[in-house]
């Protein structure tokens, strides 16, 4: 298959592809005496890119509620550019959360690796790797300085890069970090039924339509948003970075039209095109760090079936200039 030339090595995978089992998570609504909230929601929250502030005023929405058997997913890119990235962190292991990697993830953890690499070994020296899981109860076994928050800027910044993103981050979360598969797979119960298929992939940025799932490029895996076709073959898809005429969400529709077995994807990374919504593939990258907002997809079962809705909040936190073209409203802005 046709593979993205990736500007930054990928950092070693320890997980490729992990299973979440559906019937842990989606389980029937319900109500409580305490706050009268849905339980057993799956949420799975775009790009945060740092922004606390902006994901706990998310959770906050959806009455998000660990205690009633909700599940947070977060699609990458939890860490680097915005203020607060190891705020973040804390928030997603302290919640038992899954994720995948992201770039910006695969970059931090390169930039770690780089920056120990250079220091002068000493009995002082804290290695970036160790057990690569996190204790159930981590949040209190985690020592007491590793959920210091970091100064956050007052006014917008053109973003923190990579290497003061990783050096702003403890042991534990880059171990956290490392840990992440890059797809996430979920079975959806096939005695309910779904507008989202027999099962939900859950990835940062998309996939190539008709390879399987172990066969998909890691790098295109977190950096892919459309597709090109060879000029000498218009049947073969060369996945892009760039963001194309059309996303590659369009050709993953086609495909599973064709398709028996249906399966959504649900992602980020794709700023410029903020909430995308496919027949079988959503877009959560709505640019909240850029300004915008955070989207949630809340994915629940009740009567026999599964439903979803997209929640989502204005951003709370100071934001970054963009690169490159966002929309914001029904204007352009860029620098």
């Amino acid at each position: 298959m046709s593979q993205i030339k990736a500007t930054k090595k990928i950092f070693p995978i320890s997980t490729f592809i992990s299973d979440l089992p559906a019937d842990t998570i989606l389980q029937p609504l319900s109500s409580t005496p305490e706050n009268g909230s849905a339980s057993g929601r799956l949420v799975i929250v775009g790009d945060v890119h740092g922004m606390r502030k902006s994901l706990e005023s998310l959770l906050d929405k959806v009455g998000f509620n660990k205690n009633n058997e909700d599940h947070l997913v977060l699609v990458g890119d939890l860490v680097s550019k915005g203020p607060d990235s190891p705020g973040v962190v804390d928030i997603a292991m302290k919640l038992g959360a899954s994720a995948v990697r992201g770039n910006h993830e695969n970059a931090v953890l390169n930039a770690a690796a780089e920056i120990n690499a250079q220091k002068d070994q000493s009995p002082q020296t804290t290695e970036m790797t160790g057990d690569l899981g996190v204790p159930e109860n981590a949040d209190t076994m985690l020592p007491e300085d590793a959920f210091d928050k970091p100064e956050v800027p007052d006014k917008p910044t053109s973003g923190l890069s990579s290497q003061i993103t990783a050096s702003l981050l403890s042991t534990f979360h880059l171990d956290w970090l490392a840990s992440l598969p890059l797809i996430l797979r979920i079975k959806l119960p096939p005695t309910l039924s779904t507008s989202l298929g027999d099962s939900l992939i859950v990835v940062h940025a998309g996939l190539v339509p008709g390879v399987p799932l172990e066969e998909q490029d890691p790098s295109t895996i977190i950096h892919m948003r459309s597709f090109t076709r060879q000029s000498n073959d218009d049947d073969k898809l060369v996945p892009d970075e760039a963001f194309g005429n059309e996303g590659w969400i369009m050709e993953w529709d086609r495909w599973q039209d064709k398709s028996v077995s249906k399966t959504t994807v649900v992602f980020g990374h794709d700023a410029k095109r903020r909430l995308q919504r496919g027949r079988y593939a959503i877009g959560l990258d709505s640019a909240c760090l850029y300004g915008n907002q955070l989207s949630a997809l809340v994915i629940s079962s009740a009567s026999g079936k599964i439903e979803h809705q997209v929640v989502q909040v204005d951003c709370a936190d100071v934001p970054v200039m963009p690169k490159v073209p966002v929309e914001k409203g029904d204007k352009t802005v860029a620098v």
